[in-house]
C-alpha cells in the first residue's frame, strides 16, 4: 500500500505475465528446453497485449530463465536451477521503477559492508580477480562496448571476495534489476571515467587490507551511482 495516497498499487500487466509464466514452469506445465507458446496464444490465454508479453519475455531472458534463439523461438533455459536460485531476483525484478530509491538504499548498505569484509578476507586469488575485472572495465571503456556488464562484474568480484554466502546471494538478487534498468537506459551518461577512478581506489583499498577505507569508498561510489540511476529512471526523454 502507498503510505502517501493510501491506495493499493496495482501490478503491471507485464509483472502478472512474468508470474504466470513462472507458475507454469514451477508447476511443470513448461519444462527446461520446452518452447513457449506463440505470442498470439499467450495473449489469448493470459488476456494481455503483445507489448506486455514481450516485456515479460525480455525480463525473463535477462535473468536467464528464458533463451531467445532466432529461427527457433523462445525456450525455457536448460539450467535446472534457474527458477529456484532466482526466485527472489524475480520478485525484485518486478518491484517497479517507483521502488528505485529503496533498491539504491539497499545496495548502498549491502555493498559497503561487502567491501569491508572483502578487505579483511580477500585471498590473493580474489585480489587478482578484482584487478582483472577492473582492467576489463578499462578495456571496455576504450572499446565503448559492454561497459555496464564490466562495471557490475567488478562489484561481483568484490562480493565473491567477502566470503559470505548470504551476502553474495543478496548481491546477486540486487544485481539483476540494476543491470536491467541500466541497460534499458543504455544511452544515459553513466560517467564511466569517474567510475574507473573510483573502482581503482576501491580495489587498492581492498588489496591493502584497509577495510575502513574500502567501506567508505564503496559508500561514496554506490551513492553517486545510485543518484545517477534515479535520474536515469525518472528521465522519460532517455531512450529505452
Amino acid at each position: 500500500m502507498n503510505a502517501k495516497s493510501g491506495k493499493i498499487q496495482r501490478k503491471r500487466l507485464s509483472d502478472q505475465v512474468i508470474e504466470s509464466l513462472i507458475n507454469m514452469i514451477a508447476g511443470g506445465k513448461l519444462k527446461p528446453g520446452d518452447k513457449l507458446p506463440p505470442e498470439p496464444q499467450l495473449m489469448e490465454q493470459l488476456g494481455v497485449g503483445r507489448s506486455s508479453i514481450r516485456e515479460a519475455i525480455g525480463a525473463l531472458e535477462l535473468i536467464g530463465v528464458l533463451v531467445v534463439r532466432p529461427g527457433d523461438g523462445t525456450r525455457i533455459t536448460d539450467s535446472t536451477d534457474s527458477i529456484q536460485s532466482k526466485a527472489v531476483g524475480l520478485s525484485l525484478l518486478t518491484i517497479g521503477k517507483e521502488k528505485v530509491h529503496d533498491l539504491v538504499e539497499t545496495r548502498m548498505e549491502l555493498e559497503q559492508t561487502i567491501a569491508m569484509y572483502a578487505a579483511e578476507r580477500a585471498t590473493a586469488e580474489d585480489i587478482e580477480n578484482i584487478s582483472h575485472q577492473h582492467r576489463k572495465l578499462i578495456q571496455a571503456k576504450k572499446n565503448g562496448r559492454k561497459l555496464i556488464t564490466a562495471d557490475l562484474e567488478f562489484h561481483k568480484a568484490i562480493a565473491q571476495a567477502c566470503h559470505n554466502s548470504i551476502m553474495m546471494k543478496f548481491f546477486c538478487e540486487i544485481y539483476e534489476p540494476v543491470r536491467l534498468w541500466m541497460e534499458q537506459k543504455a544511452r544515459f551518461d553513466w560517467g564511466f571515467d569517474q567510475v574507473e577512478e573510483e573502482h581503482d581506489r576501491i580495489a587498492k583499498a581492498i588489496a591493502s587490507g584497509d577495510s575502513k577505507a574500502a567501506r567508505s569508498l564503496m559508500k561514496v561510489h554506490i551513492e553517486r551511482a545510485g543518484n545517477k540511476l534515479v535520474r536515469a529512471m525518472s528521465d522519460s526523454n532517455i531512450d529505452t
